[in-house]
């Protein structure tokens, strides 16, 4: 390890970690209770997850309580006979408690390390479990509710994020809220502790204490989103769903067989009396669980793999333990799930299920998230205001945001205010006495329909680009770890392709093409989009067979170029390779390196053709008429966008069945979607103008100023060209550039175009009522013929949206790590 990381690292444990027995070592880590920290993972509500080493080497998670929790007696007591009852779980499917200290100066518990991924990425990834996946999942999450209830505690918060996916199985990890049966609590009696959608209707009852049909219930629920990807209950606000759970029959839609679908509908059936112990789910589970389990096949697997390596990895930073020992079979795993380069949720004892705040009464407001554990019955003031037991923060830590006013939550009737995934969220409501009073919002102009949520999911990082596709009543999600298809409407997972460094995606009707780049060459992937296995790649492309043989000491000019491009058209994929060109570091480096097109069957994947082209960076490759257009330039391009960019190099014509060259465009480079085979009017923006252009003959139609910075849909819509830039966003006649309306303060959602998708211009806006240069708050539907606003719709970290799709009345939208689908209100539809 470098010394400044170490460095580091030393200063960052040093920092963070300051229980009693925890010992700064003289060039060596840190202690806690014995036990050597190697890395932080993560931080929740109630305290900090470490990555640490036994004196034996066995890795283990250590979780410290905040400072300001272990000073509050009443938290340090119950603290204290939890870590006492939870060390008497013992089980194969549940994250063990080693050690632990409640009296430290910073409490603390070391819990067995479960490396793996959460049970949704794991279902993710091998998509909806069948029948017989179902029973194995089922037997393994009841043989370990058993050993909770035997050491007699309640878990009371069973859910997907609680479970990790190892190698020897699913296990139950986090009993930070579990309550002794036989105990008196420190809870309070009329406190409901859990989440909603996997909460049971007598944890929200007063006065009823949840015993272990409470856990059936939520097994129940997890059984259910494991085999349809949604929740039993639905999604939206989580007075919404803690309704439905109340008055609702659960929705068993997508649940394989009838059998399954009975079984299910007892374990969630409102009545306790009426579901089936957990020895009857174990036995019956266990009757129809096969001999191989699915975590132990592909690509659920391999996915445990990476996890263990990234733990492996982390360990091999730390300091070694006496006597070489932490090497290791895997007998002793951390608890939750690890990624490699990035903290970690923390999970267990100290995890995210932690209340963090109270529940109001059920009703049409609070954020869509089937995830947040929620509290009811807290105290209440004059005003009505449902105050958060949480402790202050502490004085050398940034206040909380200022909370939304109870009335701007009623007036948004039920909006995205919170974000599903894996974090946990409270749902707060304040009174009416803030945000000017209802004198205040009488005289604010009418706000329009507001669009409805209908989930969310965290889709993890997007550092290198992601993408979003709607293809028919699919979702192509495109992230850093790979390609999921989901429902659009239910958000119900297809399937997931795992790779990394993936860069684009597109169909062509029951295939997907993926792009994937790499340090030696890019490679382009064809899946089947009824099950995303692999029909063809696009192989080694030094041994396409059209490719001329190169000796052994070809100059390095030869070698392939490690970016692609890619288009599908007329029964060929062409695949375009090449290197950057931008900047002169980079010619430098290229050695002279050429572009070079290969083309494929588009079906079957059989090589049909090469061609090479001169020495030159790929700006754009486009295909229309049968023909192949590449753009390419080796000179400095300038500034990207501008009326200069490549405006001297050439546009190299391909006929798309054989690669030979049709013609070259003179000084077409910079617009690849201008040349002979293509038809229609586009339109252009460059630095300072907005064009209309013939495609086919390159004769400019009509043009305009605009200011810079200025983006425009590149096809007109209903007679209609919709341009966003500095000053907002307006719409131009398409015969003859005039403008037709403008709305300043809006801006487009993504970088590229702007959105538009049945009749409606989508855009980021600021909140309705509020000031025009109020940021972007949130999603503004505009009818594309008017200008009007036809709804909108609050959208959490609004000010990073950055990926966007729209199709059949739905909106989706990447804002920072999560993905927002919101419906348009029915009545406010509008028809292209």
């Amino acid at each position: 390890m470098p010394h400044g990381r170490r460095t580091v690292r030393r200063v960052v444990c040093h920092v963070v970690c300051r229980a009693r027995g925890q010992v700064p070592l003289e060039g060596g880590p840190v202690e806690v209770g014995g036990y050597r920290i190697v890395s932080l993972l993560g931080e929740g509500g109630m305290g900090r997850v470490h990555l640490a080493r036994s004196a034996s080497g066995r890795p283990v998670a250590v979780k410290t309580v905040h400072g300001h929790l272990a000073a509050d007696p009443e938290f340090r007591e119950r603290f204290r006979r939890e870590a006492l009852a939870v060390r008497a779980v013992t089980g194969p499917y549940t994250a063990a408690v080693l050690d632990a200290d409640p009296d430290a100066e910073q409490p603390w518990l070391a819990i067995e390390f479960c490396a793996g991924p959460g049970l949704p990425k794991a279902v993710a990834a091998h998509g909806p479990l069948g029948p017989a996946e179902l029973a194995t999942l089922g037997a393994a999450l009841a043989e370990a509710l058993g050993a909770v209830h035997a050491a007699g505690l309640v878990h009371r918060d069973v859910k997907p994020s609680n479970i990790v996916v190892t190698r020897d199985g699913p296990k139950i990890i986090d009993f930070g809220i579990a309550k002794s049966a036989a105990d008196a609590s420190l809870t309070a009696e009329s406190e409901a502790i859990g989440s909603p959608g996997f909460i049971s209707p007598e944890q929200l009852a007063r006065g009823v204490r949840p015993g272990p049909a409470a856990d059936v219930f939520a097994l129940g629920a997890v059984l259910a989103v494991a085999a349809t990807g949604r929740g039993p209950f639905g999604t939206g606000g989580a007075p919404e769903v803690l309704h439905r759970t109340l008055h609702d029959e659960p929705d068993l839609l997508g649940v394989p067989g009838p059998d399954w679908v009975a079984f299910l509908g007892r374990c969630l059936a409102r009545d306790p009396a009426d579901r089936p112990t957990v020895p009857e789910v174990l036995a019956w589970c266990g009757e129809r669980a096969p001999d191989e389990p699915w975590w132990e096949q592909e690509p659920v697997a391999g996915l445990i793999r990476r996890r263990e390596d990234a733990v492996a990895e982390l360990l091999g930073e730390g300091a070694e333990p006496p006597g070489g020992a932490g090497d290791g079979d895997g007998d002793g795993a951390p608890s939750g799930p690890v990624e490699p380069s990035a903290p970690v949720e923390p999970v267990g004892a100290l995890g995210p299920s932690a209340p963090v705040g109270p529940v109001g009464p059920v009703g049409p407001v609070g954020p869509p998230t089937a995830t947040a554990p929620v509290r009811t019955g807290e105290p209440t003031d004059a005003a009505g205001t449902a105050e958060s037991t949480a402790p202050a923060a502490p004085r050398d830590e940034p206040p909380p945001p200022p909370r939304s006013s109870r009335r701007r939550l009623l007036a948004w009737g039920g909006a995205a205010l919170a974000a599903v995934g894996t974090t946990t969220a409270g749902v707060l409501f304040r009174g009416d006495g803030e945000d000017g009073g209802a004198g205040a919002d009488k005289r604010r102009a009418p706000r329009p329909p507001v669009g409805e949520v209908i989930w969310s999911r965290d889709i993890g990082e997007v550092a290198y680009g992601g993408a979003l596709l709607r293809g028919g009543d699919d979702l192509y999600v495109l992230d850093d770890a790979g390609l999921t298809r989901l429902d659009a409407a239910t958000n119900t997972v297809r399937w997931t392709y795992p790779q990394e460094n993936l860069r684009s995606v597109r169909t062509n009707g029951d295939l997907v093409y993926v792009l994937r780049d790499s340090l030696i060459e890019p490679e382009l992937i064809v899946l089947r989009a009824a099950g995303g296995r692999t029909a063809w790649t696009s192989g080694v492309l030094l041994r396409n067979r059209h490719r001329p043989p190169r000796p052994l000491d070809a100059p390095s000019s030869e070698l392939e170029g490690s970016h692609g491009l890619f288009t599908v058209a007329d029964g060929v994929a062409c695949l375009v390779t090449y290197v950057p060109y931008g900047t002169r570091w980079e010619r430098r480096g290229t050695w002279d390196r050429p572009w070079r097109a290969y083309g494929f069957d588009s079906r079957t994947g059989d090589e049909l053709w090469f061609h090479e082209g001169r020495a030159a960076g790929v700006l754009g490759v486009d295909d229309a008429g049968g023909r192949i257009a590449v753009a390419a330039a080796a000179q400095d391009p300038g500034k990207p966008g501008t009326d200069g960019y490549a405006h001297g190099d050439p546009l190299v014509v391909l006929k798309a069945s054989d690669g030979t060259v049709d013609r070259e465009v003179e000084n077409g480079a910079r617009r690849p979607q201008v040349h002979p085979g293509a038809e229609g009017i586009g339109y252009f923006a460059t630095d300072d103008r907005i064009e209309a252009v013939d495609l086919g003959d390159r004769r400019t139609v009509w043009d305009r100023p605009v200011e810079s910075g200025t983006t425009v849909t590149p096809r007109a819509t209903d007679g209609l060209v919709i341009a966003a830039g500095p000053g907002g966003v307006e719409a131009l006649d398409a015969d003859t550039g005039r403008k037709r309306w403008s709305r300043p303060g809006y801006e487009w959602i993504e970088d590229g175009v702007p959105l538009v998708s049945d009749g409606l211009v989508l855009v980021s806006g600021p909140e309705p009522g509020g000031a025009a240069d109020g940021g972007a708050w949130g999603v503004h539907a505009l009818r594309a013929r008017t200008g009007e606003v036809a709804w909108a719709a609050p959208v959490p970290a609004a000010s990073r949206m950055t990926l966007a799709a729209a199709h059949d009345g739905l909106l989706h939208i990447c804002a920072d790590r999560t993905l927002h689908t919101i419906r348009a209100p029915r009545k406010t539809a509008v028809r292209s």
